[in-house]
């Protein structure tokens, strides 16, 4: 049985101040709260830390592929400029999200059954296209 700490300190990240390409998660995701400033999401960090990054325009849509207790590395990889929509002119900060499919809990994606067949079943015959 592995021991964790309770109630330890949190490592928050000014996404302004980070480095490209600085790591700023390598654990495992456990959950997304409503912070004072909106959502963020908490990692327990393999140095037993648990990390907290305040949600983003791009990193909200990359953690909609991420469930609890998925593996995750995420690197910051700088702001980029907004050129369209109703955030042009704005810098929006950019993160490249890794997953560790092995170690991670079985991922879906959306495929019905064994062999991805769904509904069809086994007999490609049956197929309507």
């Amino acid at each position: 049985m592995g021991f964790k700490e309770v109630g330890g300190r949190k490592k928050y990240f000014k996404f302004a101040e980070c480095e490209i390409g600085e790591v700023l998660v390598e654990g495992e995701y456990h959950r997304e709260v409503q912070g004072k400033y909106g959502i963020q999401y908490e990692f327990l960090n393999i140095d037993g830390e648990v990390h907290v990054l305040n949600g983003s325009g791009q990193l909200k849509y990359k953690m909609d592929f991420i469930r609890e207790g998925d593996k995750v590395k995420i690197t910051y990889e700088g702001s980029e400029l907004l050129t369209k929509g109703p955030m042009a002119g704005k810098s929006a900060h950019q993160f490249k999200i890794l997953r560790d499919d092995d170690a991670s809990p079985s991922q879906d994606e959306g495929v019905e059954g064994e062999d991805g067949l769904g509904e069809f079943g086994d007999n490609l015959d049956e197929l309507p296209f």
